[in-house]
């Protein structure tokens, strides 16, 4: 095989190794280690994956094949994670495809993808605080802040909102651009800098999937029965219900109806069509699984002594330190034996 095409082909797992590490661990560690903004960061990281994936690699269906290999990954080592976050990895990838299709305008398909990306993150995040909620929860954010402001009537909740997804917005077009640069300058990090590769012998482990405890289920099941009960009475015959008088406690009744039904109804269903989807994108286009398998324990060990290493520094230097020492180490990988004679993306 043509040592090019081999490294190449070697560099495209690693960068999809390193997107699953971004989304079934990046937030679980980042959590640990007390990082403000999570969320935001998580989201960007993966958003930085997808643009490196566009700018090493030339295959036309390298982002989205990325796409499908990121999502069976997240259903495997992150099975308690919700559908809306199944979305949002679909939202990015194919987002991306459409946007790298023609790589003429880099940049600006770049910013693009980072402005949409977070926007529709931080979307998600409010729509679902509105089906939690509903009306009656925003409109005592309304009251709460118009008696602190001196009771002019404005919505206050639809501009704390709006700000939330502004800031989401700034910080894609900041995140965009600091992406091309990062990609750009990240081709001659592993000849400037050899003296950042970390000794990868490491014993991390994949961490498998939790089993359901069905006795918990059937917990929670009995306390969702009794919730509707609650709830139903407390509108058909107010003036004996159970539930004390107040907007208060309908709200946090009303979530956690919500919230249950979602677990145990509807989630299970979502998830089972995702499995079905994922299985049958994975036999139908061969996806090189396996090879992935076998990066992610060392793509782990990676991201968290790159965080280690980039210590000595604070704030928003420590995360640029972080991502070169990173990309260092995952640009100088050179190909494993166990990933030679397979196909590569272009199939």
């Amino acid at each position: 095989m043509n040592p090019d095409k081999e490294r190449n082909k070697e560099l495209y797992y690693r960068l999809i190794a390193l997107w699953v590490v971004c989304e079934a661990f990046a937030g679980g560690i980042m959590h640990a280690v007390k990082i403000p903004f999570t969320g935001m960061i998580v989201s960007s990281l993966s958003v930085m994956c997808i643009i490196l994936i566009a700018f090493y690699v030339h295959g036309i269906n390298a982002i989205i094949k990325a796409t499908l290999i990121v999502a069976v990954f997240k259903l495997m080592l992150s099975p308690h994670s919700p559908p809306t976050a199944y979305i949002a990895v679909f939202f990015q990838g194919y987002l991306g495809h459409l946007l790298f299709y023609n790589k003429k305008f880099f940049t600006a398909s770049a910013i693009i993808l980072s402005v949409l990306a977070l926007v529709e993150s931080a979307m998600q995040r409010i729509l679902v605080l509105i089906i939690l909620y509903g009306n009656t929860f925003w409109h005592a954010v309304n009251q709460y802040v118009q008696k602190l402001v001196g009771g002019y009537d404005t919505n206050y909740s639809f501009i704390i909102a709006s700000v939330y997804i502004l800031i989401h917005a700034i910080a894609g077009l900041f995140i965009g651009i600091f992406a091309v640069r990062l990609a750009n300058r990240s081709s001659k990090w592993k000849i400037k800098y050899p003296g950042l590769v970390i000794d990868k012998n490491c014993n991390s482990e994949l961490n498998p999937a939790f089993r359901k405890n069905k006795k918990v289920k059937w917990l929670f099941i009995i306390i969702w029965i009794a919730l509707v009960f609650i709830f139903i009475h407390s509108y058909v015959n107010p003036s004996a219900s159970v539930l004390p008088a107040g907007n208060v406690f309908k709200i946090i009744i009303r979530a956690l109806l919500i919230i249950l039904s979602w677990y145990l109804f509807f989630a299970p269903l979502i998830m089972q069509w995702i499995r079905r989807m994922l299985s049958s994108h994975e036999s139908r286009h061969n996806l090189p699984t396996n090879e992935i398998m076998l990066l992610i324990p060392e793509t782990k060990y990676l991201f968290i002594q790159s965080w280690s290493l980039a210590g000595s520094e604070r704030g928003f230097k420590r995360f640029k330190v972080f991502l070169k020492i990173l990309l260092v180490n995952i640009l100088l990988a050179e190909p494993g034996e166990e990933q030679k004679n397979q196909a590569f993306i272009n199939h």
